[in-house]
């Protein structure tokens, strides 16, 4: 097909501003614009799969943390548990 907007788009626009914009002119813009919000989307695609990646893991390690959280917070009742037995029976002994 002869003046593809594809073709064109290597053309010198500085003599534009002298002469009326035809339809291919505001094809071959279009086409430029077009290219660039693509270009922009692209980009944006790619900070979006990071984001997410970022998300999963942020996820993971949230996970890890609760659990490792719960670990230690049961040996620390345990803990806390044991030496209020063990107090609770040296004053009982203490007060035979």
């Amino acid at each position: 097909m002869e003046n593809e907007p594809e073709e064109n788009l290597a053309d010198s626009f500085e003599h534009w501003p002298n002469e009326p914009a035809t339809r291919n002119d505001l094809r071959i813009l279009a086409t430029l614009v077009d290219r660039r919000f693509a270009k922009i989307d692209s980009r944006f695609d790619k900070v979006d799969a990071q984001f997410q990646t970022m998300q999963a893991m942020f996820k993971e390690e949230l996970f890890e943390f609760r659990e490792a959280m719960r670990k230690e917070m049961f040996r620390f009742a345990g803990f806390l548990t044991f030496c209020g037995l063990t107090a609770l029976g040296i004053f009982a002994a203490a007060f035979r």
